[in-house]
């Protein structure tokens, strides 16, 4: 069994390829069955007695369309099933995905079966897409599976054809344009390195919705103005349509014109195989141009560039700062594509990588640096008289690089050797201390290994589970990002009764990450109160509300689970765990019953009927229209404008929901789904921008008062914590949230709390105030009694008396009363 992966596969929306990475190379492998190619359609068709995938499946597509499927990648995640004709039965994206993946391993020399592999993604794909990509490989026989964004493969890719050349420091955007999906990374390079510092994407936007725009935009039209249909674009994309089976026959069409106008002005397409009303049949030709092609993609290519633009301006860079972008993906063959994204950035595309095979290749690439653990055991290393912890640069341009073991247990009599596979260097036996330091010599542009072995006196090998050195020469990627922020639903103190999000892991975290975060509950969970705990963990901005963010998973802690009462007030520790392919663990400690929950998520799919994404389309409106209300009102004219605009969207999303069919054939749900949610989102932001000015306008007024004070009666002390509070006043009042925000304001209340209680003035006035106060509702002997002993403190001139009587006096306020007189004497 092979050391490390090897094994590279780009599992694509139209087509995907594999490739091994073999002695410091990538070789891709050919299509046994479409000799000269290395990629293989992803398309499938079924038989009665058969399936096949690849170009013998779409050649399938002109004689039984119902019983072919293509472009499933787009609905990875969800719960979709298509409805196979020929087999009377459904197959789901994740069975039909293992299929591909299956097929692939065909395309190896006989003998080679991999069961270990790394397998892209888009960078845009959520944790329900990657977690059913997962599932895919395991139905396909893979037992370990590593994911891998496709933006970084594609710089694996380009950075190792630069290996002797190197590559400068700096940094460029990966523009992946796709087949289904669109992303765009900026990577940087430094010593060697490379890092993901931004990203953007669309998984509903690539080379797909051309194909759809050509039928629905120019075919069909073309169609219905030469013969009569009633709702032939409803007929077609409906399961239950009469004419659905000419759908994916034209979207066929429409994808290899597509190709065809990467390299001529205009393609034909035959347009038959249908009968009209007037029992008519459909015969003619259609050219398409590549003006009128590219006017159809021009809004789409158009939002490309707005997220490049987006990347760029977040980060802070010109044209200038960027030396170039990298083209990948099939759709970028497309010339208006290179010419626009050229044109409106003014910074000059790459086009040095196939863009069909750069992912594949880059995942190879990658793959080299991952050990293969299937077969690993730790029970040769659990007898052990040694541990050994090792370090060392898994990247290095260097020509040596050192190597340090730190070694526990007992080393007597055992001796170690470092050797490195390809014979070429050797430490020779070593007596065996608590240290090793060795230097390691590379070959240059080339993946290094050693082995690190531990004799003991009769010279048997002794197994530490220590495994392969690996040092890659070329070019390594500092982790992965994660794509979105990972977010706990927490209770909003502020809003009774409702919730709010608690940022656990950031959107560009590197992958692997661990956090434990503590806080304090705030209710009794018992059997007899029959409470719970509910951990709800979610994908999307931590400052969205809840409801606009994807749902990842519960944890839900019932007192029947419980061996004990935990009381209020009492502390759940929460650790999250999530791993380079993103499976992410929760576990949950309450300190009080001394018990811990633990729980994966491993979410892979979601379900989507068209009638409740309808209502929450619905719903979502009248919550647009209740905002914009409000808005008038408060004559808020700059967020009113920008409510006016997200109800244009608001309105066409309604339309086109309201035209969808129950069975609609096509991914259109799930891209309204996401339009929607990422509508939910703009929304929240903009209005929330209402909320954030009243916080910025709080923070800035006890600000004032607060300088004032500490200028007049403050320590020095007190200055320096004034000015420790308040010293990144530009980064805190920027953030998207309020929370950091409200969080200085708090600090600041209290520092100036402080120094009121230390002014005589201020006690003396808060003494009235509450005796007056008080005065009206109950005066009784106790009431007597606290005004007396504060009166003869203020004649005293005794002001830690008098604090106490103060206090005692709140103390006996009622709850709404007390909370006023604080508020109006500097609380």
């Amino acid at each position: 069994m092979e050391q490390m992966i090897n094994f590279g596969i780009d599992l694509g929306t139209t087509n995907s390829a594999i490739a091994k990475y073999v002695n410091g190379k990538v070789q891709l492998f050919q299509n046994p069955t479409d000799p000269g190619t290395f990629t293989l359609p992803s398309v499938v068709a079924f038989q009665e007695d058969r399936t096949v995938a690849g170009k013998k499946a779409k050649e399938w597509l002109e004689r039984d369309p119902q019983s072919v499927v293509g472009r499933f990648k787009r609905k990875m995640g969800t719960s979709e099933k298509y409805d196979i004709k020929s087999i009377g039965a459904s197959k789901t994206p994740v069975e039909l995905s293992a299929i591909i993946l299956k097929e692939l391993r065909t395309f190896l020399p006989q003998g080679e079966y991999p069961e270990a592999g790394v397998i892209t993604i888009p960078a845009s794909f959520d944790t329900i897409q990657s977690n059913a990509t997962k599932e895919a490989a395991s139905q396909a026989g893979f037992r370990q599976v590593l994911l891998l964004q496709e933006p970084i493969a594609a710089s694996l890719a380009y950075a190792n054809t630069k290996k002797e050349a190197g590559l400068s420091d700096g940094q460029w955007l990966v523009y992946d344009l796709g087949g289904g999906t669109f992303d765009v990374a900026l990577i940087r390079v430094k010593e060697s390195e490379m890092k993901v510092m931004d990203h953007e994407g669309d998984n509903f936007l690539g080379g797909t919705d051309f194909d759809n725009l050509i039928v629905e935009k120019l075919l069909i039209p073309a169609i219905t103005e030469r013969y009569k249909f009633r709702d032939l674009e409803q007929e077609m994309k409906s399961a239950r349509g009469k004419y659905n089976a000419k759908y994916f026959v034209l979207l066929q069409q429409a994808e290899e014109a597509k190709i065809i106008l990467s390299s001529k002005s205009s393609a034909v397409i035959a347009v038959d195989g249908l009968t009209d009303e007037n029992n008519i049949p459909v015969d003619f030709e259609y050219t398409v141009t590549r003006t009128a092609f590219n006017e159809l993609i021009a809004q789409h290519i158009d939002n490309t560039v707005r997220m490049v633009e987006q990347i760029i301006t977040r980060n802070k860079l010109t044209a200038k700062d960027l030396q170039f972008v990298l083209m990948v993906g099939g759709s970028t063959f497309i010339p208006f594509v290179r010419q626009r994204v050229e044109e409106v950035l003014q910074v000059p595309v790459n086009c040095e990588v196939d863009p069909i095979t750069a992912v594949a290749a880059g995942a190879a690439y990658y793959a080299s640096g991952k050990a293969n653990v299937l077969g690993e055991s730790g029970a040769a290393a659990a007898g052990s008289p040694v541990a050994i912890k090792v370090t060392y640069p898994k990247v290095s341009r260097e020509k040596e690089e050192l190597f340090l073991a730190k070694v526990t247990g007992e080393t007597t009599n055992l001796s170690y050797r470092i050797t490195r596979n390809d014979g070429g260097f050797d430490t020779g036996v070593k007596k065996l201390s608590e240290r090793i330091s060795e230097y390691l010599p590379l070959v240059a542009n080339a993946f290094n290994f050693f082995k690190l072995t531990i004799y003991d006196q009769e010279n048997k090998i002794v197994e530490t589970g220590t495994g392969v050195i690996g040092i890659d020469s070329g070019y390594g990627i500092n982790g992965q990002p994660i794509p979105e922020d990972i977010c706990l639903e927490i209770d909003d103190d502020d809003k009774p009764g409702e919730t709010k999000l608690l940022q656990v892991f950031q959107k560009n975290n590197v992958l692997p990450s661990r956090k434990t975060i503590t806080r304090v509950l705030n209710k009794t969970v018992s059997d007899t109160n029959g409470e719970r705990i509910r951990i709800n963990v979610l994908e999307g901005p931590h400052y969205a509300l809840p409801e606009a963010n994807k749902s990842l998973g519960y944890l839900e802690i019932a007192a029947d689970k419980l061996t004990k009462k935990v009381l209020k007030g009492s502390d759940i520790e929460l650790t999250f765990n999530i791993s380079e392919s993103r499976d992410l663990t929760v576990t949950a400690y309450l300190q009080m019953a001394d018990q811990e929950f633990k729980q994966t998520f491993t979410p892979q799919e979601r379900h989507t009927p068209v009638d409740v994404l309808k209502m929450d389309i619905d719903i979502l409106a009248g919550k647009l229209e209740n905002e914009i209300f409000e808005t008038n009102n408060h004559e808020d004219y700059a967020v009113g404008k920008q409510l006016a605009e997200l109800k244009k969207d608001m309105d066409n999303i309604k339309g086109e929901a309201k035209v969808l069919a129950d069975d609609d054939v096509t991914d259109k749900r799930y891209q309204l789904e996401d339009r929607k949610r990422k509508l939910a989102q703009a929304i929240d932001l903009a209005t929330k921008q209402n909320r954030m000015n009243d916080v910025r306008a709080e923070y800035f007024n006890i600000k004032a008062v607060c300088n004032e004070n500490v200028a007049n009666s403050g320590s020095e002390q007190d200055k320096q914590h004034f000015y420790d509070i308040i010293k990144d006043e530009e980064h805190f009042l920027a953030a998207p949230g309020p929370a950091r925000t409200i969080e200085k304001s708090t600090a600041l209340y209290v520092l100036n709390s402080s120094m009121l209680w230390r002014n005589p003035q201020f006690l003396v006035n808060t003494f009235k105030e509450l005796v007056a106060a008080q005065r009206t509702a109950n005066y009784d002997e106790s009431l007597r009694t606290l005004e007396q002993n504060g009166l003869q403190a203020i004649e005293q001139r005794n002001w830690a008396k008098l604090t106490e009587v103060d206090h005692a006096l709140i103390a006996r306020t009622p709850r709404e009363a007390g909370q006023d007189v604080i508020r109006k004497v500097g609380f």
